[in-house]
């Protein structure tokens, strides 16, 4: 089994990373992956998905799951965390990934039913993110999501004022777009409606719920922005 893990691991990993961390890194996480479903999932979604072992991946046959040319999933790897990856999909659902995409151990990504979430290339996802999906929404390429970070592009329950909806808000959901490049602090929230520019870095415990323009640094509850542009590296 393990001889076979480092031959998934070596096909799955060929090409340069743009983070500083060596290859040899991602070979070894690879090799911790659970070979059955990594087969299984590669196939159903004819790309290459790595599933780490004690992960959960529930896509209904309704859902679909579009992986780009040179694309790979890692659900579940990274990280020493002793809970597994959940990954759901409702009927009618799509997640559209385009390029490497890693999703670290103890996440939660939910896609709600006819909902559309669609991830860039070098993302990552570190432990304990949670994304809930209810309807259009876009996370850009090269993107670094912290620790504990959770994106929900809807309210689930609408806000009712002598008992019928505001006229200022007639439904739950709104699409979240996050551009490419962009940081999001350890525990912040991001929240329906969200557009996050290319470049922006959002501070650890941050609230956001409204546009935030390129290479910008916003902070507090709720986000504003506290300095213009900025950079960030690894």
């Amino acid at each position: 089994m393990h001889v076979i893990s480092r031959k998934i691991a070596a096909k799955s990993f060929p090409w340069k990373t743009r983070t500083p961390v060596p290859m040899s890194y991602y070979v070894a996480r690879a090799c911790t992956c659970s070979v059955m479903k990594t087969a299984w999932y590669s196939a159903r979604f004819r790309g290459v998905v790595l599933v780490g072992r004690g992960s959960k991946i529930r896509v209904h046959r309704k859902a679909h799951v579009s992986l780009g040319p040179k694309s790979v999933l890692a659900i579940g790897i990274g990280h020493d965390a002793p809970v597994g990856t959940v990954l759901r999909l409702l009927p009618r659902s799509n997640l559209r990934v385009n390029g490497r995409v890693q999703i670290s151990r103890d996440c939660n990504i939910a896609l709600d039913y006819d909902a559309t979430l669609t991830i860039g290339a070098e993302t990552i996802f570190n432990e304990g993110c949670s994304v809930s999906c209810y309807s259009d929404s876009t996370i850009g390429s090269g993107c670094a999501i912290s620790w504990g970070v959770r994106i929900l592009d809807s309210d689930i329950h609408k806000l009712l004022r002598d008992g019928e909806t505001s006229p200022r808000d007639p439904s739950p959901h709104a699409p979240i777009h996050i551009g490419k490049d962009c940081w999001i602090g350890a525990n912040a929230v991001v929240l329906k409606g969200t557009q996050l520019g290319d470049g922006s870095v959002v501070a650890a415990g941050a609230v956001v719920a409204s546009k935030v323009p390129p290479t910008s640094l916003v902070a507090g509850v709720p986000a504003r922005v506290v300095r213009e542009n900025v950079t960030w590296a690894l």
